[in-house]
């Protein structure tokens, strides 16, 4: 409840930021992602990853905007193996839960105008990343029967990153259009470390 409450605070803010210059052209964008994948010798393990996010742009100039985004990918690994613990206790199963979200500022640039069929842009700017990250692991009584979980305490981190992503768009109407992106978010300065956070998304941008 809190996060979403963030999140339309947020937008809020920013539409009304944004609204001082309405000659300028904005476009608003909104995208999910779902990725999921089974693994382990009877495919009974699983990496289940959502991303939805939005963003706002401002052009300033025909092709130049400055955006201003929102994302937000949670990740939940299963496992199912057993594991003996001793004599009396066997680990059954656990679960790893990151949700990762972050707040955006940089530069979209486009290479098509909007009337364009087919509409590629790039963005590329300073991000604000939280991440969390918790277990839960469930154990099972061998003498008794009894099945329990246990949890750790979440860990929190906050970083300053960088963000950048490739974006296509195929006009629909004359104002709607349907985008799919590839962005990457990685702590910044430490540019080795853009491909280990890739993310694909496909959805909706609206020009006013």
């Amino acid at each position: 409840m809190k996060k979403m409450k963030r999140i339309k605070i947020f937008f809020t803010l920013l539409i009304l930021l944004l609204s001082n210059g309405a000659h300028a052209l904005i476009e608003l964008n909104g995208e999910y992602g779902l990725s999921t994948q089974k693994y382990g010798a009877d495919r009974s393990d699983e990496i289940k990853a959502t991303t939805f996010g939005g963003s706002i742009a401002l052009y300033l100039f025909n092709l130049t905007a400055i955006e201003l985004n929102y994302s937000q990918t949670e990740t939940i690994t299963s496992e199912s193996n057993t594991i003996a613990i001793d004599s009396t206790y066997d680990l059954i199963a656990q679960e790893n839960n990151v949700l990762v979200y972050s707040y955006g500022l940089g530069i979209r640039q486009a290479f098509a105008s909007r009337k364009a069929r087919f509409r590629p842009s790039i963005s590329l700017g300073y991000a604000r990343q939280f991440i969390k990250d918790s277990t839960t692991a469930t154990f099972r009584n061998n003498t008794t029967g009894n099945i329990f979980d246990v949890s750790d305490t979440p860990s929190k981190l906050r970083d300053d990153s960088v963000f950048g992503s490739f974006n296509l768009e195929l006009k629909l109407t004359r104002t709607i259009s349907l985008r799919g992106s590839v962005k990457t978010i990685f702590k910044a300065f430490e540019f080795d470390r853009a491909q280990d956070n890739v993310r694909y998304t496909i959805g909706f941008s609206w020009f006013l």
